[in-house]
């Protein structure tokens, strides 16, 4: 099975987990009784996870508009990787042994390895560990991207959908706030090719994953925000969209869990905005 490129900001946070136990959380307009949910996703995580919320598929289907960080067709992204010309650049920068690994695991990348940057590599390396080795996707899984699953779904039940930003300018602010060169880079991919070839796993690698899994999660709404352009940013850029979306609308909002954390996150933001925001109590399925 090839496994898919998305062009994503990975959101790991290793810190310590005492609170809201879930990743579901509603959003009401206390003026218009507007009632809308939004969902902090782990996007390795494949359709079998999501099917086991049935509160998401709920709160999904009770949604006039759907929102998500891009609705670019994923093939669109891969066939311009793909048509990019090749590059030798990342042979030079890695021992035989090194680039031997690359191309075994390049052997299952929708993309084509000599047409990556830096950092696109890195981000592949990243997505692939957490669907091989974190199991974050079953084999029985038709869907392999937790977001895209539920813009199926949204599709499938001709719910409208919005797209905050375009895949095209996640990779630019990629590049623009996070683009290492293969230099600066190759330190970084072999530790994850390193990862990806040995047998055993560290645990703390997939310590964030776990604890998603089982709604082990502290939002840390009461902390300042890290310096972390890729999140505030984006952030306050999407913050003057939102609040108009969920007073006329009752809204599905799917982004990337860090984007609900911290004082900058979207809860705290959309509480400034006079929402009322609350968490959404999780019952899984058997899965």
């Amino acid at each position: 099975m090839k496994i898919g490129f998305a062009i994503i900001i990975l959101c790991f946070s290793l810190s310590p987990a005492v609170a809201q136990n879930t990743i579901l959380w509603e959003v009401q307009d206390t003026v218009t009784a507007k009632r809308s949910f939004i969902v902090g996703t782990f996007h390795q995580f494949g359709n079998s996870f999501v099917d086991s919320i049935p509160q998401l598929k709920d709160a999904l289907l009770k949604s006039e508009l759907a929102i998500f960080e891009s609705i670019d067709d994923s093939e669109t992204t891969i066939n311009a990787i793909n048509s990019r010309n090749s590059s030798t650049e990342i042979e030079k920068n890695f021992s035989v042994k090194y680039f031997n690994k690359l191309k075994v695991i390049g052997k299952d990348l929708s993309v084509d390895i000599y047409k990556l940057e830096p950092i696109e590599l890195l981000f592949a390396l990243q997505q692939v560990f957490q669907e091989v080795k974190c199991n974050t996707v079953s084999p029985l899984d038709t869907w392999d991207h937790f977001d895209n699953y539920l813009i199926h779904l949204a599709k499938t039940n001709d719910i409208t959908l919005l797209g905050l930003e375009t895949d095209s300018l996640q990779l630019t602010l990629i590049k623009e706030y996070s683009s290492p060169d293969w230099k600066e880079a190759r330190k970084s991919i072999r530790v994850w090719i390193d990862k990806l070839t040995f047998k055993e796993v560290d645990p703390l690698d997939c310590q964030f994953t776990n604890m998603y899994r089982k709604f082990d999660l502290d939002y840390e709404l009461a902390v300042d925000c890290p310096d972390d352009i890729l999140i505030t940013q984006r952030n306050d850029a999407w913050i003057k969209i939102l609040p108009n979306l969920l007073s006329t609308k009752n809204c599905f909002i799917a982004v990337g869990f860090l984007h609900l954390n911290y004082t900058c996150g979207l809860l705290e933001q959309l509480k400034e905005h006079g929402f009322l925001v609350s968490p959404v109590a999780i019952r899984k399925t058997a899965h």
